[in-house]
């Protein structure tokens, strides 16, 4: 399993940042997309960066 620190942005206003632990950038995204406040809300930017 990796740490991958996670910044989503709508425009210029940060909507999430955190630390998710998977095993790569597909399972960072569905977690992402399926278990959090995304759901259902719009943004303009994810980064998936490995710490």
């Amino acid at each position: 399993m990796n740490e991958y620190r996670v910044t989503v942005k709508n425009g210029s206003t940060m909507v999430l940042s955190e630390i998710i632990v998977a095993e790569d950038e597909r399972e960072v995204l569905g977690t992402l997309l399926l278990t959090s406040e995304l759901f259902n809300q719009p943004f303009t930017d994810i980064r998936i960066l490995e710490r």
